[in-house]
């Protein structure tokens, strides 16, 4: 039952209005991005691909929150979430198959951004190479860490409440990255100690924001994009587990 629930899941994602409007909200900036670099005071080039890159995390983003958060809301409201468990469908058999299509039509989606985005900059005449599309392979799989998030955060709140939730997460998993510098003015061994363990509670999304160095040419070692690969997966299982074990014990 999974893989029909994904891939209506997954039909019902690529079909909606707030997925096609960022789709195409980030093709327009995309196309004006050009403009941002001819007007800079720096490279061109640089600034230009900056800019795309930047596009692909934040409408993607803005994608995985829209989306995710009303997945399990217009279920409840269409009352066909029950049509679906009244079958011999386990409750974690629904949550799981509901993430799988929302993180199959989000991958779809920014490998849509990602192609889009260095075909772009080949007809701009900017650099294309692989650190670019490493660094868009690492941005879709933050993007499916927030699809996750929004989808734990939807069982435990209202799909208002639960995207502002995510997107506060957001900033917060950007902000852990910069943690280690913050600790050196903290003196209190324990407050350090405090702090660490606080942030841990959080996915650091900064380790897949290597768009950053990709702009600049920066290789990514294999080992370090393996371990950030590894991370995020270890972080959607945990994800996805609590999840299934809150939607458990919800009264519907």
């Amino acid at each position: 039952m999974i893989p029909i629930v994904a891939f209506a899941t997954w039909r019902e994602c690529l079909r909606s209005r707030s997925f096609l409007g960022l789709l195409a909200l980030f093709i327009v900036f995309m196309a004006l991005s050009r403009l941002i670099g001819w007007i800079s005071a720096t490279d061109g080039d640089i600034v230009t691909t900056d800019v795309v890159f930047s596009l692909q995390s934040i409408i993607g983003v803005l994608v995985a929150v829209a989306t995710g958060t009303a997945l399990m809301h217009v279920e409840i409201q269409q009352c066909t979430l029950y049509t679906v468990l009244s079958r011999p469908v386990a409750r974690w058999h629904f949550v799981v198959g509901k993430f799988l299509g929302l993180a199959l039509a989000l991958l779809c989606g920014q490998l849509t951004m990602l192609v889009l985005s260095l075909l772009y900059l080949a007809l701009t005449g900017a650099t294309v190479s692989w650190p670019l599309v490493l660094a868009g392979l690492l941005t879709a799989q933050e993007i499916i860490i927030m699809a996750a998030i929004s989808l734990t955060w939807t069982t435990l709140s209202t799909p208002l409440l639960a995207a502002a939730l995510s997107l506060a997460t957001y900033a917060l998993g950007h902000a852990v990255h910069e943690l280690p510098s913050f600790l050196t003015y903290v003196r209190a061994s324990w407050g350090q100690e405090m702090i660490a363990w606080a942030a841990s509670l959080v996915p650091n999304l900064g380790r897949f924001a290597y768009r950053n160095q990709a702009v600049y040419g920066q290789e990514l070692a294999i080992g370090d994009a393996l371990q950030t690969v590894i991370y995020g997966l270890l972080w959607i299982a945990l994800l996805v587990t609590i999840t299934v074990a809150v939607f458990r014990r919800r009264q519907l």
